[in-house]
């Protein structure tokens, strides 16, 4: 089974999703870039922390299966 990470931006005070990276930021999970590498993610959430400080806490990485992927197309 695959594993692939996505970069979440979620609410400060609830914890709920809010975005999901894709380049951009998209409200669409089916949008979400899924990045195969947890060190690609990694790097891609640095990045996104240090353009955007007051936000930085708020970005994480979760991991997604392949298999919940096809299973909630």
């Amino acid at each position: 089974m695959a594993r692939n990470y996505r970069i979440i931006l979620r609410d400060r005070e609830t914890q709920t999703v809010v975005g999901y990276y894709d380049g951009s930021w998209t409200t669409d999970p089916r949008r979400a870039l899924d990045l195969p590498k947890r060190e690609v993610a990694e790097a891609h959430a640095a990045r996104l922390r240090e353009r955007c400080p007051r936000n930085a806490d708020l970005i994480t990485i979760e991991a997604s299966d392949a298999a919940d992927q096809l299973n909630n197309d």
